[in-house]
């Protein structure tokens, strides 16, 4: 099961992938897989415990802003079921069987909160979760500090690393 860890600081192991800003990496157990430097952007972690395989998505926009995708990964609404579609065609994972953590969404810059694109963001991942049926186990949102993930596979433990950090798991 998927468990949010607040940590000062990770240390990597040899076996890890880094996932870059709107990136989205899948891979099996006994990988980490790392996004650094969060700020408005979210980071979706998809994990099937059964089968020990998961993804992390590093969105920075809750949708596209006209009908041309340029990257898919960019944006919330289309990252997370081109994730779910790796998932299952790949590792023959089953929606069922997947659960959730949402981290990131901050609000960096202090403009309006129609221009609130870390909330955007979060809200987004929410949504596109919910509609697929995916179980929702925790998340760590918004705040106005940035965050870098650390997700091992193997665990199920998502560690977050912040300057700042204020935790909010779901039970």
């Amino acid at each position: 099961m998927l468990k949010i860890i607040r940590k000062d600081k990770y240390i990597l192991n040899n076996d890890y992938l880094v996932v870059g800003i709107a990136d989205l990496k899948i891979s099996k157990n006994p990988h980490t897989l790392v996004t650094y430097a969060l700020g408005s952007c979210v980071a979706i972690i998809l994990h099937d415990p059964r089968r020990r395989m998961g993804a992390l998505i590093h969105a920075m926009l809750p949708t596209p802003g006209s009908n041309r995708i340029d990257n898919p990964a960019k944006y919330v609404s289309t990252a997370i079921p081109l994730a779910l579609k790796k998932l299952v065609d790949r590792y023959g994972c089953h929606i069922i069987d997947i659960e959730s953590v949402i981290v990131g969404g901050a609000r960096i810059l202090n403009i309006g909160a129609s221009m609130n694109i870390g909330a955007r963001n979060v809200e987004m991942a929410r949504k596109v979760i919910r509609e697929y049926g995916i179980r929702l186990v925790g998340e760590d949102v918004g705040g106005s500090h940035s965050r870098s993930v650390f997700y091992e596979i193997s665990t199920g433990n998502v560690y977050v690393t912040s300057p700042k950090l204020r935790l909010s798991l779901f039970s």
